[in-house]
């Protein structure tokens, strides 16, 4: 069990830092994007988030469920992997163009209805050039996750982010371009993205497409556009909505902070794509439910720490001076830091329920994946409606953590139904608990930070009090320590 969690943790670590260095433009960017010198006010950035909302709702159409069809097909079917890649891969493309080509045509209708103006249309058109390129463009790195090339998978996205850093410093800080600068930056950068990955597929890209292999894909992927929408939903409808129930200033305000937030986000995603071809890899092994557990307990222990070390730390962090009156957060937005902590919450409960899927994908359940994140979609949007008029940003950000909670409790009532798995209640449950409790006293008490370095610092002895690790953790562990202390000396 030990090795193929050492796996998992191994390829999930190298996730880890191309996702973040893939999503850590918007972060190193800040202090541009928060600074009225480049973009005018917290309603451009408003602006921003809102070009961000629809193209992650047009992403789930333009890809309609073939990037999982072709992930699951490549380890479990009866297809060669050429086949599967290569239907896949020329269905898509032929999506994309027909989808490109109307959004173009319904550019100023389209502008109406996300920002409110038809001479927003410029802008929906950069995304349509930006959605073609990087959905066929993002195909190849299915095949580096699927082949457990981690490192070459790191390294393009890596480089992308480097392309796209020096980018937006041309357009944003020089040309002074705003968000239509932010939209040339990526659209340029998925198109040499998507010239550089061709190689990659080189081996099972075929010309043509095999109409067997397509229904098998359909079959498995479109059931996924209902579920992404619903998820979509979850993920961005609070952006969407607070321009109708506030305004695009607290949009703003409230995007800025979310996206410190969504620092867990980064981490859950470098993990689902160690996750799915390793869980889908060893389905057939004897143990293989008993490491879907512990993997469980343990991504809840580490998600959990972060989210303490995040909540504790985070206001300090923003606030830290750049110089000539900039800070990595500009002032305007600090009223929104508040919401931070839950918005990390939010996304644990994301991650328990990504590790719940084990079994919707061996059992070929996807279909019910619909129910999960659609009844979650109903509560978040109901929720705003609610709690965004009477509670403002922080109303939003209570609605989404109450949609992934209700995500993973779902997930895991049909999960234990359809591919039932022993997994390590009493520890996942102490690890809520006190991640329960440490919130509580920050947002109750406000803690000096000395006090916070106490309360930080004391974690990992209380879990060793409690008995929390197994006699083999405990080892394993004090193996790890002693290893790293002979090797200093």
């Amino acid at each position: 069990m030990i090795n193929h969690i050492k796996n998992l943790a191994r390829h999930s670590s190298v996730y880890t830092v191309s996702t973040f260095v893939q999503r850590a433009l918007g972060f190193v960017m800040l202090p541009i994007y928060t600074d009225p010198t480049y973009l005018a006010s917290r309603s451009e950035y408003g602006d921003l988030t809102l070009v961000y909302t629809f193209t992650a709702f047009m992403t789930i159409i333009y890809l309609y469920g073939m990037d999982a069809a072709i992930l699951r097909y490549f380890f479990l079917g009866r297809y060669k992997r050429e086949e599967v890649y290569s239907t896949g891969f020329w269905a898509v493309l032929a999506n994309a163009l027909l989808l490109s080509a109307g959004i173009f045509f319904f550019a100023p209708h389209l502008g109406q209805l996300v920002f409110g103006g038809s001479q927003y249309d410029v802008l929906i058109k950069l995304t349509a050039v930006i959605l073609l390129f990087d959905s066929v463009g993002n195909l190849p790195y299915l095949v580096l996750r699927a082949e457990e090339k981690s490192l070459h998978f790191s390294a393009f996205r890596i480089g992308r982010f480097l392309l796209e850093l020096i980018l937006n410093i041309v357009f944003v800080v020089f040309l002074k371009q705003g968000v239509l600068g932010i939209l040339y930056a990526n659209a340029i950068a998925s198109v040499i993205n998507l010239l550089a990955m061709l190689p990659f597929q080189k081996k099972y890209l075929r010309r043509a497409w095999d109409w067997n292999v397509l229904k098998t894909l359909l079959w498995f992927g479109l059931p996924m556009i209902p579920n992404g929408v619903a998820y979509l939903t979850v993920e961005v409808s609070d952006k969407f909505l607070m321009r109708f129930l506030l305004n695009k200033d607290l949009l703003g305000l409230y995007s800025a902070n979310y996206k410190f937030g969504s620092i867990l986000l980064l981490v859950v995603i470098a993990f689902r794509n160690a996750w799915q071809p390793f869980f889908l890899k060893i389905a057939r092994e004897a143990n293989a439910k008993q490491i879907y557990a512990r993997v469980l307990t343990y991504f809840t222990l580490i998600a959990a720490f972060l989210i303490i070390g995040a909540s504790y730390f985070v206001e300090y962090l923003l606030k830290i001076p750049l110089g000539a009156g900039r800070h990595i957060m500009n002032a305007p937005y600090w009223e929104g830091i508040k919401i931070i902590p839950i918005v990390l919450t939010s996304y644990l409960f994301y991650g328990i329920y990504v590790n719940l899927t084990v079994g919707v994908y061996i059992r070929k359940k996807t279909k019910l994946m619909f129910i999960f994140t659609g009844l979650a979609a109903l509560i978040n949007v109901g929720s705003n409606f609610y709690l965004m008029p009477h509670y403002g940003i922080m109303g939003a950000a209570v609605a989404t953590l109450l949609s992934y909670l209700v995500m993973a409790l779902t997930i895991f009532i049909a999960n234990q139904k359809i591919y039932p798995v022993p997994y390590e209640y009493g520890r996942v449950a102490f690890i809520l608990l006190y991640l329960s409790a440490m919130l509580a006293v920050l947002y109750g008490f406000s803690p000096a930070w000395y006090w916070r370095v106490a309360l930080v610092a004391f974690s990992p002895a209380l879990f060793y009090v409690f008995r929390f690790l197994r006699p083999e953790e405990l080892n394993y562990l004090l193996r790890i320590v002693k290893t790293a202390g002979g090797s200093g000396r």
